[in-house]
């Protein structure tokens, strides 16, 4: 942990570092527009201001060129017009034919030799290790004393300018620097190899705690001096922006790196609106929050929720009809059945018959006795849709059943005369 700590710093300091620098160069060319009114005057100006860190960046490319044995043609003209707040630093251009690792180094010899002057300019000329002793010893008791030491160095102003020139431009193009995945390659290999011989924990990790830390932290405070120089030229080229604006009542934003002229009253109400459209969406994510807490569940699910009982939709076919809970008529002579529940008549219903006034004896055996003629069966013909069976009223129903009590009432009498009609004709033959 302790070896990734400088990396960890570095990493850190890099990325604001960057965002600075890209805000820095749109709104430093969009400065010049303001003042200029024209792209080709503000193209020149805006590569004027930064002509140090231009200067050092093409010299360290045309070295490096050199050293390499790589052939670099000059093209120094006058930039061309360009609406973006970008620098296109091209006046060193490297033969075709290099290769991808050459152009690598090559590309990175700027960034070596920026760290490199902002460092000597920073420990050597503003003595910033006296500034940050003197700082520490009082904390923020001392830090009027701590900037009239800093500030006191001879052309202290001028070499503020130069570090912000060439911290602004010594970042070379990411593309550029493909080549270097090889060597990255290599060196990771070493590493490797190194552990398994057993050697790894003496020689690479005494390298990452010992020169290559000490580099690192000498790269941190660079990075740490260039973001307190680029704050300060923020805080100036935001007061100076809004003046201008505020005296030509012109303004401009960037789309996409490209710049896009309007007037301020343009840019307020498009400020206006940016703000009121992002107020709505966190609003909109705060309504929406309560119902994302927790984790997902089944119970969540928006299911259909079917209506109360009675009211449930039901799907039936044309030749079923359902009809409603009151129980079916008796029919004469069958057990009577409690069980509650909807009939159902599916297909062809029968045509009602009247119940006969007197029942038919009931006999234990179902054949048909010859002395009494079966009664035929009359099929009905079969009707083209369902017919629905008219219930009888409760009365009819009630009747029905004393009816069919009755008769079984008889039906007992009559057996029990029988029954004593032959019981006395035993005894007469005895």
């Amino acid at each position: 942990m302790e070896a990734l700590t400088p990396w960890l710093l570095v990493a850190g300091l890099f990325i604001p570092l960057r965002q600075l620098q890209r805000w820095l160069h749109q709104h430093i060319f969009k400065v010049g527009w303001l003042l200029t009114k024209n792209y080709h005057t503000t193209t020149i100006l805006y590569y004027t201001i930064f002509l140090p860190g231009v200067f050092l960046y093409e010299v360290s490319l045309w070295l490096a060129a050199g050293i390499l044995n790589v052939r670099a043609d000059r093209a120094i003209s006058w930039p061309q017009k360009q609406e973006i707040g970008e620098l296109r630093l091209n006046f060193v251009k490297l033969h075709k034919s290099a290769g991808a690792v050459k152009v690598g180094i090559i590309s990175l010899s700027p960034l070596v030799i920026g760290i490199l002057a902002v460092w000597h300019i920073a420990t050597n000329i503003l003595n910033v290790g006296d500034f940050l002793i003197t700082l520490r010893s009082g904390g923020l008791a001392n830090l009027g004393i701590a900037l009239g030491q800093l500030t006191s160095v001879a052309d202290f102003w001028v070499w503020v300018y130069i570090i912000f020139a060439i911290s602004n431009t010594m970042i070379p193009n990411m593309k550029d620097l493909r080549g270097l995945r090889a060597i990255g390659m290599v060196l990771i290999a070493v590493a490797i190899g190194l552990f398994v011989m057993g050697v790894g924990d003496e020689v690479v990790l005494r390298t990452l705690t010992g020169p290559v830390a000490s580099a690192l932290n000498i790269l941190a405070g660079v990075f740490a001096v260039m973001i307190a120089v680029n704050l300060v030229m923020t805080g100036v080229l935001g007061l100076a922006e809004s003046l201008i604006e505020r005296i030509t009542g012109d303004s401009a934003t960037f789309v996409n790196g490209k710049m896009v002229t309007m007037t301020r009253a343009e840019m307020l109400a498009q400020r206006a609106k940016e703000a009121e459209q992002a107020r709505k969406a966190r609003q909109a994510k705060q309504r929406a929050a309560p119902a994302a807490v927790g984790p997902p569940s089944v119970y969540k699910l928006a299911f259909p929720i079917p209506g109360p009982p009675g009211k449930e939709a039901v799907t039936q076919s044309e030749a079923v009809i359902i009809e409603t809970e009151k129980p079916p008529p008796l029919q004469p002579g069958a057990p009577r059945d409690d069980r509650a529940g909807p009939a159902v008549i599916t297909g062809a219903v029968m045509d009602k018959l009247p119940a006969p006034s007197t029942p038919p004896r009931s006999t234990p055996s179902p054949t048909i006795s010859p002395s009494r003629p079966a009664t035929p069966v009359v099929k009905p013909p079969a009707l083209s849709s369902p017919v629905t069976v008219e219930k009888p009223d409760e009365d009819e129903m009630e009747a029905m059943v004393e009816n069919t009590e009755n008769s079984n009432v008889e039906e007992d009498e009559e057996e029990s005369y029988d029954e004593l009609d032959e019981g006395e004709d035993v005894e007469d033959l005895a």
